[in-house]
């Protein structure tokens, strides 16, 4: 009797906040730009208001949760509430999604196989127009099968000795370590445009190389070359961002973490540098001045299977560009972050801080629930460990901390109207 007087009372609450709005990270009431991510969630499974995101300034959104239970489905929630913005605000606004694991190329079709369950919410499916760029030489792979897919390539004179010594994890003072980086510095001050194949050939006329110098570097050279992402031209940031476009970087082919986390730290520090040049603009013409802003727009970058790029305990570049700029000053050339990982405990521990808003969807190991709840806000009446378990174990839904607003709700992420590429495969489809 005791639990049916307890499933009235959330229902009646579920149901009497139909009326209103949760916008996360906002505090003052704005009816425009903001994102709808789903619906405020009763205990007793009953749906309430729909929950919102603002868009209208910079955020570092941290989305976890165990595998299978929609971290990257979420992630793409957002991507879609973006394609979806008014013009006005969208061509503020540049995406680019970092797709470690290849699935979000088939947001670009529309969700065909979810077609009751959004018209529960009033919704239709619909594709996303996104820019899918994979490396070179996976372009015609991806175009037999019928996917519009773009080249991407980085300028090879934009790694710096540091770089290409963390690719081939070599050090600055064994003698390939020192020639190579005699080479690179040589080649950069002459042109800022060269090809693997020059870099090569400067090492190989270096009178302080040998031969067995030479043969390394062409080994490791060659590796580098048929990687296919590295280039003489290069694709600049402002083609890999643009004012309302969204960038899937697919890098899902590229089989060494060092070379994902080395292209990622490159688009993201390059990003950074137009950003901060961007805001000067942005200022003189908040002044008064007759200046237009041409350059790239603000930016979300999402990066899923964030742990790899950020991990706890170990220094690497991505580090020092996601959170030495990006987090720590990235509020003011408007930059967002939105992560998503599923082991939160391997991810290093000051992202945490910086956070202000993070979806949590179900976790059972008792590493990630002791991360998350090291972070608990002191407006939290109850601790993290708590809040998950009034969730239950149903997927998309997701206990969410605001920091701005200073609230904590759970709620239910809305279905895709894209398709999402993340689902497990099954041996045979039900019938």
């Amino acid at each position: 009797m005791g639990n049916l007087k307890l499933k009235k009372h959330v229902s009646e609450v579920a149901k009497n906040a139909l009326g209103k709005q949760y916008v996360l990270g906002r505090k003052e009431k704005v009816s425009r730009g903001a994102l709808n991510i789903g619906r405020y969630y009763a205990l007793d499974s009953s749906l309430g208001a729909e929950v919102y995101v603002d868009i209208l300034r910079p955020h570092i959104i941290l989305i976890c949760g165990k595998r299978g239970y929609g971290k990257s489905y979420t992630m793409g929630v957002f991507v879609e509430e973006i394609a979806r913005l008014e013009e006005e605000i969208k061509n503020n606004l540049g995406v680019v999604v970092v797709d470690t694991l290849g699935i979000f190329w088939p947001m670009h079709f529309p969700n065909m196989a979810n077609v009751e369950k959004l018209s529960r919410w009033d919704d239709t499916p619909k594709g996303v127009d996104i820019n899918l760029l994979v490396p070179k030489k996976f372009v015609n792979e991806y175009r037999s099968k019928g996917i519009d897919a773009h080249s991407f390539s980085i300028r090879t004179s934009e790694l710096s000795p540091f770089h290409w010594c963390q690719l081939f994890n070599v050090k600055y003072t064994d003698p390939f370590g020192i020639v190579l980086t005699r080479a690179v510095l040589k080649m950069q001050s002459e042109s800022n445009r060269f090809s693997i194949q020059e870099l090569l050939e400067c090492i190989k006329i270096d009178k302080r190389s040998n031969d067995a110098v030479c043969g390394v570097a062409e080994n490791f050279l060659a590796m580098a070359e048929s990687w296919g992402i590295f280039d003489r031209v290069g694709m600049g940031v402002n083609e890999i961002v643009t004012r309302g476009g969204i960038a899937v970087l697919d890098i899902s082919h590229l089989s060494d973490q060092t070379l994902k986390v080395i292209v990622t730290s490159l688009v993201g520090e390059k990003i950074y540098e137009e950003r901060v040049q961007e805001r000067k603009i942005y200022e003189l013409k908040k002044m008064g001045h007759d200046v237009e802003e041409n350059g790239i727009p603000m930016v979300w970058l999402a990066i899923d299977e964030a742990q790899l790029f950020l991990p706890d305990g170990k220094n690497s570049l991505s580090k020092d560009v996601f959170i030495n700029k990006w987090m720590r000053q990235g509020r003011q050339p408007g930059l967002s972050l939105l992560l998503a990982t599923q082991r939160p405990s391997s991810l290093d521990q000051e992202i945490m801080s910086h956070c202000d808003i993070i979806l949590c969807h179900r976790l059972t190991s008792q590493e990630d629930i002791s991360a998350l709840g090291k972070i608990r806000p002191v407006h939290m009446q109850e601790g993290i460990r708590e809040s998950i378990k009034k969730m239950g174990d149903e997927k998309g839904v997701a206990l969410v901390i605001d920091d701005t607003s200073e609230s904590v709700h759970i709620i239910k992420i809305r279905h895709r109207h894209s398709w999402h590429g993340g689902a497990e495969p099954l041996v045979i489809e039900p019938q």
